[in-house]
């Protein structure tokens, strides 16, 4: 057992995730150390940071408060994605401004209500997954 009393060395922590996403994810890489997090998205080239300790639901970007810890985080973030040889996104010559609007009123007005219907759904006591669960049915 691990004595409470030992202070372990923080530690970052790194996420990748350079593809658009079938449930509204947008390209992007994040990095938490201790209570900050930051969120650098590629398709607008802008930073988020948030500290989870004040703000669990991430609902106050700091990236303006506190720019320069915005900007280590940012350093550290862009060094690890080097060091890992990272594969970045590229943008998409035949994009479309408002088709993406479009989309994204639709995952917010369609896909996010159903998403969380069928969360709900599951959660629920009474509830059996059917036979064809995920599309895994074996013939």
């Amino acid at each position: 057992m691990i004595d409470d009393r030992v202070k372990r060395k923080e530690r970052a922590l790194y996420w990748h995730y350079p593809h658009y996403g079938n449930q509204g994810g947008d390209p992007s890489s994040i990095i938490r150390k201790g209570n900050w997090k930051l969120i650098h998205y590629y398709e607008t080239n802008k930073n988020e940071l948030y500290n989870l300790k004040t703000d669990p639901s991430e609902k106050h970007n700091l990236v303006d408060v506190y720019p320069k810890k915005s900007n280590d985080l940012f350093g550290s973030l862009k060094q690890w994605l080097d060091n890992v040889n990272a594969k970045y996104p590229v943008p998409d010559p035949e994009f479309d401004a408002e088709k993406r609007k479009e989309y994204e009123r639709s995952v917010v007005e369609k896909l996010l209500p159903k998403l969380e219907k069928e969360r709900k759904n599951m959660l629920s006591k009474d509830y059996k997954p059917n036979a064809d669960w995920w599309g895994s049915a074996i013939e």
